[in-house]
């Protein structure tokens, strides 16, 4: 449906391939780690292990699970802002958790041949990610989703996973209209600030 946000980056430490192991885990042991970089239920690109996107300038969560051992698999993820050539949206919900489910289940289906323990999947994401993974948590297998994973060609395996990690998910979103009414009720304007990073890493803001 999207080839750029239906694909999927997989890392392995690289002392695993020369039989050494990492707080106990080695190349068939380790868990795995699946973020996604999903927020405001916009598409979620591909991740690498490097610098995080936001906040201050120190080492992501894929570098810093691969430091301890884990193995990571960081899918894309499409968005409610994608269109297909036709300007149809194929982004909206179901799909960013269709997509998660389908890489879920390629892990699941390959696990012979992938390295970690896919009995072990351990789900990530912030605010909207949060929400997702999240979900993904609460709804391991449902048959509900069925019928979108056939449609984009999702491998027949499950979609169950070990633990998800949610960062202020945002879930209440029947509710969420309501709520802002009633915490900024007469405030009818706003000021966007922008943070860069400054001088020794230190946050400036600017609007």
């Amino acid at each position: 449906v999207n080839k750029e946000f239906q694909q999927m980056n997989i890392f392995v430490p690289s002392a695993f391939f020369d039989g050494k192991s990492i707080n106990g885990y080695d190349i068939n042991t380790a868990p795995t780690f699946v973020p996604n970089l999903v927020g405001g239920y916009m598409p979620g690109p591909l991740d690498e292990p490097g610098i995080q996107m936001f906040g201050p300038p120190i080492p992501n969560s894929i570098f810093r699970a691969l430091q301890h051992g884990y193995v990571v698999a960081a899918p894309s993820i499409r968005g409610r802002t994608q269109k297909d050539v036709n300007g149809k949206y194929n982004g909206k919900a179901p799909s960013c958790i269709v997509d998660y489910k389908a890489s879920i289940r390629y892990l699941h289906y390959y696990s012979n041949e992938i390295p970690g323990d896919q009995n072990k999947i351990i789900t990530n994401g912030t605010s909207s990610g949060g929400a997702s993974s999240a979900l993904i948590g609460a709804t391991c297998d449902h048959p509900d989703y069925e019928p979108y994973l056939k449609s984009i060609g999702a491998l027949d395996s499950t979609d169950k996973v070990f633990a998800s990690s949610c960062y202020c998910p945002i879930t209440n979103l029947e509710n969420a209209d309501a709520a802002y009414e009633w915490q900024f009720v007469g405030v009818n304007d706003f000021h966007r600030k922008m943070m860069k990073m400054g001088e020794g890493g230190r946050p400036t803001f600017t609007s």
